[in-house]
């Protein structure tokens, strides 16, 4: 799983907004999981965000 997370966030672009995306969704996921301590839950909720920022932000 680490090395999954470091190859994922490795070269986003922190200084566009594009970049805080994948962030964004790592946060709800971990948030999501500290609080309902739920593995599918956490998966499906940042899978959600993720795909629902990058709908809004990659469409041009």
């Amino acid at each position: 799983m680490v090395i999954l997370f470091v190859h994922c966030l490795r070269d986003l672009p922190l200084t566009q907004p594009r970049g805080t995306a994948p962030l964004a969704a790592l946060a709800v996921t971990v948030g999501l999981h500290l609080w309902r301590r739920n593995a599918l839950l956490s998966i499906i909720g940042g899978t959600a965000v993720s795909v629902a920022l990058a709908s809004t932000l990659f469409a041009a």
